[in-house]
């Protein structure tokens, strides 16, 4: 007996190593953490594709990790379920039967897409596909563990819910049948997508079987072992949150997420790091207007106060075309992988899983160019413009080439200073938020700085892009370039273009608000943006048109149509 005694030692330690070493698996599964990945990305082998390619499928309906149980209690949805409760909704306001056929033009009005092409997808690349009704941007994928049983088909937005944006005619009409992947989603409304899934789900507390027998008509397939998830995983849970959100203010989120075509990321950010106080939904302001991913190579940060940076190379650098390596372009997808925590819940520890995915991404990325302007260029006062923009504008937005046809950056300077437009978005990325994202799994990838600035803009697909400033608060390039005309209130949100002033098509009315023009009716619910609102001030990028004349502003205008 004695002489096994040290084999069972060093059985005992190996047993120990084991389990050390998988601590974190045997966590998640004591815990019934359960997981799954986007089934659209079943659909392609990956492995036949180019990494542009792949960049593209990955960028379109990849979940980077953001569907799992963890995700479920921040970001994710039980889709069947949190569908047949916006179904229910609809139908109880506005009448007519429950059907499948219901959940599109719900999400619509939510400024989702299902675009029936991807204008610039790869050629030879089948198109995604929108199954269980799901929009473009939402990905979709089953969660699931073996002990305990747990199945449940649960969606997250994905990259391209805010970066494939709809495209637009020679008129300024809005085309939802084509998308374009890295143009922005100027109506995406996450806020109410968000309030009013939360709504929905309040209308049927204490019916929960008339839910789940509704769940089975819209989804006739929902297997008995998803049914068995949510009457003992999902439903427990789902009144928990309900009940402790109506005790918290009764929100479905304890700051405001945003509005059309704008977002708020950074106090997202500090939910997920437990940062956010109790006068978050005031204060916690941090809005972004979501840009195009045109020439991203250019930058050596990224996000609008350049709070990220990769740990190599001086963070506010001039980047000019020869500069665009692999590395540098791996450098940003590092610092972009960490976006999926705030955007999608996934935690800090889990993002450097993904670093591949995000490399393939920027591969894609690299070649990206914006839609082209689809109406009429005045190419003379595109020629005088190019002048105006290489003396007044080029120092902080970036040289371009000589090019009157598809101007291309060869040059940015990646300026980065105190500026003087709303402070809300850097305030909110204090030391405090910095110092978390540097303690955090995910701090020895990259710096993370409180810079109290505003880094200037790249400014490719800036036609398709209004409304515009950091914040998205003024609705035109032309009342960019007239400070005084900016309306203090205008509407966003499914709005057509007016290619004269180079923004959302509108009109005053008897008040003064930019309203869209009598008669147009918007694809998706817009919104009415209130510029004194904390956060949404239109001030600020006023000097630098001091010195122009009307002629000036109006020749630089017509050249931006091509950048």
């Amino acid at each position: 007996m004695h002489s096994r005694t040290p084999w069972a030692a060093f059985a005992l330690i190996g047993l120990i190593f084991a389990l050390g070493a998988c601590s974190t698996a045997m966590r998640d599964f004591f815990r019934g953490y359960a997981e799954g990945h986007a089934s659209a990305l079943d659909a392609y082998d990956m492995t036949s594709l180019t990494p542009a390619q792949r960049g593209a499928v990955i960028f379109a309906v990849s979940d980077f990790g953001a569907l799992n149980t963890d995700t479920l209690e921040t970001h994710a949805v039980p889709w069947r379920l949190a569908a047949t409760a916006l179904v229910m909704r609809d139908v109880e306001l506005n009448g007519g039967e429950l059907s499948a056929a219901r959940i599109r033009p719900i999400m619509t009005r939510f400024g989702f897409l299902y675009p029936e092409t991807i204008g610039n997808w790869p050629e030879g690349v089948a198109q995604p596909t929108h199954a269980l009704e799901t929009p473009h941007g939402l990905s979709l994928g089953v969660v699931g563990r073996d002990v305990p049983r747990v199945e449940l088909t649960a969606a997250n937005l994905s990259c391209s819910s805010c970066h494939a944006g709809h495209t637009f005619d020679a008129n300024g009409a809005p085309r939802t049948d084509v998308a374009w992947l890295g143009a922005p989603n100027t109506s995406l409304d996450l806020e109410l997508y968000v309030r009013e899934i939360y709504t929905a789900f309040k209308a049927v507390r204490g019916d929960e079987e008339r839910l789940i027998a509704n769940m089975r008509t819209l989804f006739p397939d929902t297997t008995e072992a998803e049914i068995s998830t949510i009457r003992s995983f999902v439903m427990p849970r789902l009144q928990a949150r309900m009940d402790a959100l109506e005790a918290s203010g009764d929100r479905a989120l304890p700051f405001v997420n945003g509005a059309p075509g704008l977002t708020n990321g950074v106090a997202a950010l500090r939910m997920q790091l437990g940062l956010l106080g109790d006068d978050a939904h005031e204060n916690a302001r941090g809005f972004t207007s979501i840009p195009d991913l045109g020439a991203r190579g250019f930058r050596s940060s990224l996000l609008y106060d350049g709070a990220y940076a990769p740990r190599t190379g001086a963070s506010d650098r001039v980047i000019r075309a020869e500069d665009i390596s692999t590395v540098h372009l791996d450098e940003l997808a590092t610092v972009t992988a960490f976006f999926t925590v705030p955007s999608m819940g996934v935690h800090p520890d889990r993002a450097a899983a993904y670093l591949d995915e995000a490399r393939e991404v920027f591969t894609f990325l690299r070649d990206y160019q914006a839609p082209r302007f689809p109406g009429r260029i005045d190419t003379r006062l595109a020629a005088q413009g190019r002048g105006v923009y290489a003396a007044s504008c080029a120092s902080c937005h970036g040289t371009y080439d000589e090019s009157l046809e598809n101007p291309a950056l060869v040059s940015f300077p990646n300026w980065i200073g105190p500026y003087d437009t709303d402070p809300g978005r850097w305030q909110v990325f204090d030391a405090s938020a910095a110092e978390a994202v540097t303690q955090s799994a995910y701090g020895d990838r990259i710096i993370a700085r409180a810079t109290g600035q505003y880094a200037a803009p790249l400014l490719e697909g800036l036609w398709l892009s209004a409304p515009y400033l950091h914040n998205g608060s003024v609705p035109t390039l032309w009342h960019l370039m007239h400070p005084g005309d900016r309306p203090a209130r205008f509407q966003v949100g499914g709005h057509r273009l007016d290619y004269s002033r180079m923004g959302i098509a509108g009109e005053r009315d008897a008040n003064g608000d930019y309203l869209y023009p009598r008669g147009y009716q918007p694809w998706s619910t817009p919104s009415l943006i209130d510029t004194r609102a904390r956060g949404l001030s239109n001030q600020g990028h006023a000097s630098e048109f001091e010195a122009l004349s009307v002629a000036q502003r109006r020749a630089l205008l017509e050249y931006l149509k091509l950048l």
